[in-house]
């Protein structure tokens, strides 16, 4: 048994070019997510020296967001080391694997919209105030905006994808079939993000949009009770509008560099021939629109590691928010006295 000496280890270690390991590294979702908690931290830490977080009236709606953002980052790593490091499913079409973020944010959306009630006494409304707000009143312009060009993004490219892809077995096509020019040598089949793939991902997307559609809407349109002031329910219900839209983009982000990642994989160059006689003659294969492919892919540790940074700010800034003492009101001041 042969062993590696620590200096040719360092040797080898030496010939690695930076660029290289960064490369290697940030190729695991994990360790995108690592970082994203690292920095979400760092800039919990740096916030806070500027003061501390003081909430007015209730807190349950962003505390319940954050929560919703800590499940969609669970399950979502939980399948991804399941499937990568637990589970041999290297032959297995894991069709939900870009849908899983975004389905878990829908669901965690729906039911917040649904909790969405005050049972205290609630402050009377004028008629033609409440038919004015629509669930863009509160909700953040950009924000709305960004996850609206996030999710169009990705539902183009899972068509456009699921274009270029093949189906090799029975099902919905999840390979690219890359032919070798100038030879009779059957085509170089590679796992790919295709219609497999593509269908359940714009399904969530889909899901996810109209969810948090019903969000902002219940959000603008639900009644207040009489002790909390006007302002007041202007920050909350705007707050709770901004947390949604992060939470929706965070998702859809971490959907769309998992789909760029898969493509990446199947870029290459060439392909070297076995024959009977011994190592044959390296071909080149090309795959339509492998430049944007690649930059896709040099851009999806990117995006992944801002929508974790997105969903890890939120379950820092819900743990900040419920374990921050409470201020009361004017109002409820006056009522208790």
């Amino acid at each position: 048994m042969s062993t590696l000496h620590p200096r040719g280890l360092a040797n080898a270690l030496a010939r690695i070019l930076p660029f290289d390991l960064v490369g290697a590294l940030l190729s695991s979702p994990v360790v995108s997510a690592a970082l994203a908690v690292v920095a979400a931290v760092v800039i919990a830490v740096i916030t806070s020296r500027a003061g501390g977080v003081a909430v007015t009236g209730a807190r349950g709606e962003r505390v319940a967001i954050a929560g919703v953002a800590c499940t969609v980052g669970v399950v979502w790593l939980l399948d991804v080391v399941l499937r990568g490091y637990v589970f041999d499913m290297s032959a297995t079409v894991s069709w939900w694997r870009f849908a899983v973020a975004p389905t878990t944010a829908a669901v965690g959306l729906a039911l917040l919209a649904i909790a969405m009630r005050t049972r205290r006494p609630r402050r009377s409304l004028d008629a033609a105030m409440a038919v004015r707000r629509t669930w863009t009143s509160f909700g953040p312009r950009r924000g709305i905006l960004s996850f609206a060009i996030l999710g169009a993004v990705a539902a183009a490219l899972a068509l456009v994808f699921g274009g270029m892809s093949t189906a090799f077995e029975p099902g919905l096509a999840a390979h690219v079939a890359l032919e070798l020019p100038n030879t009779d040598e059957a085509p170089v089949i590679l796992p790919f993000p295709g219609w497999a793939y593509g269908i359940p991902l714009i399904l969530s997307i889909v899901a996810l949009a109209a969810a948090l559609l019903l969000a902002l809407h219940r959000n603008a349109v639900r009644p207040f009770p009489d002790d909390v002031p006007l302002d007041v329910e202007r920050t909350r219900r705007a707050s709770v509008a901004r947390d949604a839209v992060i939470l929706a983009a965070g998702a859809t982000l971490i959907a769309l560099a998992g789909m760029l990642r898969l493509a990446r994989s199947a870029v290459t160059t060439s392909v070297t021939i076995m024959t009977d006689s011994g190592t044959g003659p390296a071909l080149s294969v090309n795959l339509p629109h492998a430049d944007l492919i690649v930059v896709g892919g040099i851009v999806a540790p990117v995006l992944e590691i801002g929508g974790c940074l997105l969903l890890a700010l939120l379950v820092v800034g819900g743990i900040r928010v419920a374990t921050a003492p409470r201020r009361r009101t004017v109002a409820a001041r006056e009522l208790r006295a």
